[in-house]
C-alpha cells in the first residue's frame, strides 16, 4: 500500500548552534498509509505536538522531509501552504480555537471562505449537514462560548470537514473534555474514519484510548522509540495472516525438530511480544535490553530476584534504569505470565488422577482461578462455572480470542459472562500472553 504521508529523518532544532539550542524532535522516520486511524503517545514534552505540526506544514523540518504523496510539504512556499491547509489537512486542537465573535455556523464556515467559495448557499448547507451530523445544529445561531466544551470540540470537528479534506489531524482533541464528552469525540473521530475514509492522525498522552488506533508510534524524548500494531486493524489483515504462518513455515524449515524445540526457537519472538505487553515509554536501548532479560528469564538462565534486581539496577551498570515501582510493577506482570504459561506446560496427570479428573480440566480450573484472583474481586458461582467452561474451550483452541472476549463481554442473561469492558480486555490479554509464550518457557 502506497504512503499518504512520509516523514524521512526529520529533526526539528530550535535556537541551531547557539547556547540555548533546544531539540524538539530528532531523526523521526515513519510513514502513515490511506484511511489509517494513527495515534502518536507518549508523555508530555515529548515532541508529540511538534511532529503533528510538521505534518500539518506549521513546522518546517531542520533537517529532513515531510511528503504527502507526491507533494515535499516542508518545501511549499506560503500559498502552496494556504492551499494544503484548506484542501488537504483538517485539524482539530485541544483549546478549540474557535471565534467567539462568530456564530456556530459562521466558525464551521470559515474554511470555506479561505478556499474561495463564494455560493452563500452552499456554504450554509454544508455547514448545517455537518451541524446535524454532530448533533448540534439547534445551536447553529449562537455563539461558542455559550455551549459545553464537548460541544465546541464537536464544532471544531465540522470546520475540520467543510472542504472534505481527506486527512484529520486531532491534537489531543480529548484533553479538556470530561470522560463522557470525551468518548463522544472519540467515536466521531472513529466513524469519520470507518465510515467516511478519513485518514485520522491523532495525539494522545492517554492509553486508554490507544486501542482505537490502527498504529500507535511511542514517542520519547522527541524519539520514536517503538511502534505498536493493532492486530484487529483491517490495514493489516495480509500482514497478520503471514504472521499466523509463520510457524508453519518453520515446521517445514526444520522437519527434524521437535514442537517443542521449534517454540524454543520462537523465545525471542515472543520475548519481544512480551516485552511490548510490558512497555510503554522507553528508549530502543532500554526496550533492547529488557527483551534480552525477558528472554533469559523465560529460558531460566535468570532467577525471579535476578530479574526484578536487573530492571532496577541503572543502565550504565548493566541493568534497565527503571525505577524502583515501574521495575516492581513489570516484574510481577512478568511473573504472573510466566506461571501461568509453566502451569499449562507442566504434567499434571498424576495429580488430575489422584483427583479423579481429566489433566486438561485441572489445568482450566488453576487457569479459571489465576484469572479471577488477578482481576475480578466479587464473582458470582454461576460466573465463574461459565468463566471455566469458556477458558477450557479457548485452550482447546474449539474457539478464538475474539469469540473468548464477545462473550466475557456479553450479558450473563444472554449467555455472556458480564464483565466489565476493562476487566475483558485484562484477562483476554493476558490469557493469550500465556498461550503464546508456553512453550520454550523453562518449568523450574
Amino acid at each position: 500500500m502506497s504512503f499518504i504521508i512520509k516523514i524521512e529523518n526529520a529533526s526539528v532544532i530550535y535556537n541551531e548552534g547557539l547556547i540555548n539550542q533546544s531539540v524538539a524532535i530528532s531523526d523521526i522516520n515513519l510513514e502513515i498509509y490511506p484511511q489509517e486511524y494513527v495515534m502518536i503517545f507518549g508523555p508530555s514534552g515529548c515532541g508529540k505536538s511538534t511532529l503533528l505540526n510538521l505534518i500539518a506544514g506549521l513546522e518546517i523540518p531542520t533537517t529532513g522531509r515531510v511528503q504527502l504523496k507526491e507533494e515535499i510539504i516542508s518545501e511549499m512556499d506560503s500559498d502552496q501552504l494556504s492551499k494544503f491547509h484548506c484542501t488537504k489537512i483538517g485539524m482539530v486542537f485541544q483549546s478549540y480555537n474557535l471565534l467567539t465573535s462568530l456564530s456556530v455556523r459562521d466558525n464551521v464556515i470559515l474554511p470555506q471562505i479561505f478556499l474561495g467559495s463564494k455560493n452563500f448557499k452552499e456554504r450554509k448547507e454544508k455547514a448545517d449537514a455537518l451541524l446535524r451530523k454532530f448533533g448540534i445544529f439547534e445551536h447553529a445561531d449562537k455563539i461558542p462560548s455559550e455551549l459545553s466544551g464537548g460541544q465546541q470540540q464537536r464544532i471544531g470537528m465540522a470546520r475540520a470537514l467543510i472542504n472534505d479534506q481527506p486527512i484529520i489531524l486531532a491534537d489531543e482533541p480529548v484533553g479538556n473534555l470530561d470522560s463522557k464528552s470525551a468518548q463522544n469525540v472519540l467515536n466521531i473521530l472513529k466513524e469519520l474514519n470507518e465510515k467516511n475514509k478519513k485518514t485520522i492522525i491523532m495525539v494522545t498522552h492517554n492509553p486508554d484510548y490507544l486501542e482505537q488506533a490502527h498504529r500507535v508510534f511511542y514517542m520519547k524524548d522527541g524519539k520514536i522509540t517503538h511502534e505498536v500494531i493493532n492486530k484487529k486493524s483491517k490495514h493489516i489483515k495480509k500482514e497478520t495472516s503471514q504472521k499466523e504462518r509463520e510457524f508453519d513455515l518453520l515446521a517445514r524449515s526444520f522437519p527434524g525438530l521437535s514442537e517443542a524445540q521449534l517454540h524454543t526457537l520462537m523465545i525471542p519472538f515472543k520475548a519481544k511480544v512480551l516485552s511490548e505487553y510490558l512497555l510503554t515509554s522507553m528508549n530502543i536501548d532500554q526496550i533492547q535490553r529488557i527483551e534480552e532479560f525477558i528472554r533469559k528469564r523465560m529460558m531460566g538462565k535468570l532467577a525471579k530476584f535476578e530479574f526484578r534486581m536487573m530492571l532496577d539496577r541503572s543502565f550504565e551498570k548493566g541493568g534497565v534504569g527503571l525505577d524502583e515501582r515501574t521495575a516492581s510493577g513489570y516484574s510481577y506482570e512478568t511473573e504472573k505470565i510466566i506461571e501461568g504459561a509453566k502451569l499449562l506446560q507442566r504434567d499434571l496427570k498424576e495429580v488430575a488422577s489422584r483427583l479423579n479428573m481429566e489433566e486438561m480440566r485441572l489445568k482450566t480450573k488453576l487457569i479459571t482461578k489465576y484469572l479471577i484472583r488477578s482481576f475480578i474481586k466479587v464473582m458470582e458461582d454461576q460466573q465463574k462455572r461459565r468463566l471455566e467452561h469458556l477458558v477450557g474451550m479457548r485452550l482447546k483452541n474449539e474457539i478464538g480470542a475474539e469469540i473468548f472476549s464477545k462473550v466475557l463481554d456479553s450479558p450473563f442473561k444472554k449467555g455472556g459472562i458480564g464483565l466489565d469492558k476493562r476487566v475483558v480486555r485484562k484477562i483476554s490479554r493476558d490469557l493469550e500472553i500465556i498461550l503464546l509464550v508456553k512453550f520454550g518457557t523453562k518449568v523450574e
